[in-house]
């Protein structure tokens, strides 16, 4: 009759024989010391200060060492795991920091790409520089105009016209140039120094991936994930963290920062990213005066506000002007941009491996799903005073129940992605086959969660959540 033992660090379960009773040995999985247990099984687990004993594994692969004896067990067909004991603080950011079992090689961009990239983006760089030329042009029209003798104008009335349409046209043209960006969501900066697991975990990974170390971390109530200002800047989505492990985590964190790798043309890659994206908000975009009328225009019993809607016009003129240049730029840029996100995303595969890469593709979109389900429910949550503490609870938990089965009955019902006019973001399917030859396993495996990689989390979460609501409901 075998002994059952549960490893108090990772939960498995393991068998072994009787007269191994009360004997030490590794645990075939997290390889930490566990003690066999006298008697039947209980989850039992040695102390920080227990030794480390010698592992000799046989044929089978399940064997846990001890300095007396090698005590061989195998896994045990038993019903589900009871769960494992915490971890403190200290053994969770131990646990972490010894997952990085090597060093990876990060894709690089070959010396033509980079100067093809320099080219690309010298012809792009004159778009902004003809849409400048065209408001000098339009503006010196207007004083041109005044200095023509009137006689040549068959009516005065005329010279008024020309200079009234004229000037609402150079206004139309210099808004995107003064008109202040959309707010997002309210951002908080995370105290760095205080937090030494994810100072020395995000420290290792940028020295895996060979990318600048952010400067600035900062959390916001969303499920993006994105750096800014050359990698300096990192922004997260606390909701998104709560409900992923620690090398899905990884994956995103590194996908993100190998943007801004200088091996890659990282500057390179983001002044053409800065400029489409000027060109394409320009001609798409709505800014805080467009939405503004918007909103004003929607409101029950207010019709009068209808007749500002005339003001939406104020974007014809620049989109007539650079929607060409757009084009082009995009064009041209689009190879280039694309070839650095997909080296970015052979960058986080080489890290955390193929297999976890496309599990991650999969989790994002079923956290953004989940995402979507919560802030749909708040608004009835709200009138009936139950609004959750803890936005990112609420995304962790709906996630607990996100099985298999049920995710794929759910992407019936979800409408796939489209990709985007004048998008240079890749999709799924592409960025699955741009990873398809790197190794199913890397350097990096930790199934922890997340979200204790902040010292606070949970602190963290209510705060957020708060200003999210205050944000949207009011301070009430």
């Amino acid at each position: 009759m075998a002994i059952a033992v549960e490893c108090a660090h990772c939960g498995k379960q393991l068998k072994v024989k009787d007269e191994l009773a009360g004997k030490k040995g590794k645990c075939p999985q997290c390889q930490k010391v566990i003690q066999i247990p006298a008697a039947a099984a209980v989850a039992v687990g040695a102390g920080p200060g227990t030794p480390k004993a010698a592992t000799k594994p046989t044929d089978s692969g399940e064997d846990i060492g001890d300095s007396s004896a090698n005590v061989a067990v195998k896994s045990a067909p038993s019903p589900a795991p009871a769960k494992p004991t915490r971890l403190s603080d200290e053994q969770y950011r131990e646990q972490v920091l010894a997952a990085f079992t090597g060093q990876m090689t990060p894709p690089k961009a070959s010396i033509g790409r980079k100067l093809g990239a320099f080219i690309v983006l010298m012809v792009i760089a004159l778009m902004p520089v003809f849409y400048l030329a065209a408001v000098g042009a339009l503006a010196f029209g207007m004083y041109f105009l005044t200095t023509l003798p009137p006689s040549i104008w068959p009516h005065p009335a005329l010279f008024y016209v020309a200079e009234v349409a004229a000037g609402l046209f150079l206004i139309g043209l210099i808004k995107p140039l003064i008109e202040p960006q959309r707010r997002g969501e309210a951002v908080f900066p995370v105290d760095l120094p205080k937090e030494d697991t994810l100072r020395e975990f995000t420290t290792k990974l940028c020295q895996q991936i060979d990318a600048p170390l952010p400067k600035t971390v900062q959390l916001e109530c969303s499920t993006r994930f994105v750096a800014e200002k050359g990698g300096s800047v990192v922004t997260l989505g606390l909701p998104a963290i709560a409900a992923m492990s620690v090398d899905q985590f990884a994956c995103v964190l590194a996908n993100i920062l190998s943007l801004h790798r200088p091996q890659a043309g990282g500057r390179l890659m983001n002044a053409m990213r800065g400029i489409n994206y000027w060109l394409w908000r320009c001609v798409y975009g709505k800014g805080r005066f467009d939405r503004w009328l918007s909103r004003v225009a929607e409101r029950p019993h207010f019709h009068m506000a209808k007749l500002l809607l005339p003001l939406m016009l104020m974007r014809l003129p620049a989109q007539m002007v650079l929607f060409v240049p757009m084009f082009i730029a995009n064009t041209i840029a689009q190879s280039a941009v694309r070839a650095a996100e997909f080296d970015a995303d052979k960058a986080a595969s080489r890290l955390v491996g193929r297999k976890t890469f496309v599990a991650v593709i999969d989790r994002l979109e079923q956290i953004d799903y989940s995402w979507d389900g919560v802030l749909a429910d708040l608004k009835f949550l709200n009138t009936e005073g139950q609004l959750p503490d803890s936005l990112p609870q609420q995304v962790f938990l709906r996630m607990q129940d996100m099985s298999a089965e049920l995710w794929g009955a759910l992407r019936e019902t979800v409408k796939a992605p489209e990709e985007k006019p004048f998008d240079t973001k890749p999709l799924a399917p592409d960025r699955l086959e741009a990873v398809q030859n790197e190794p199913n396993d890397g350097v990096f495996r930790c199934p922890l969660a997340a979200s204790r990689l902040f010292s606070d989390y949970e602190g963290l979460s209510r705060k957020i959540s708060a200003d999210f609501y205050a944000s949207r409901f009011g301070a009430k």
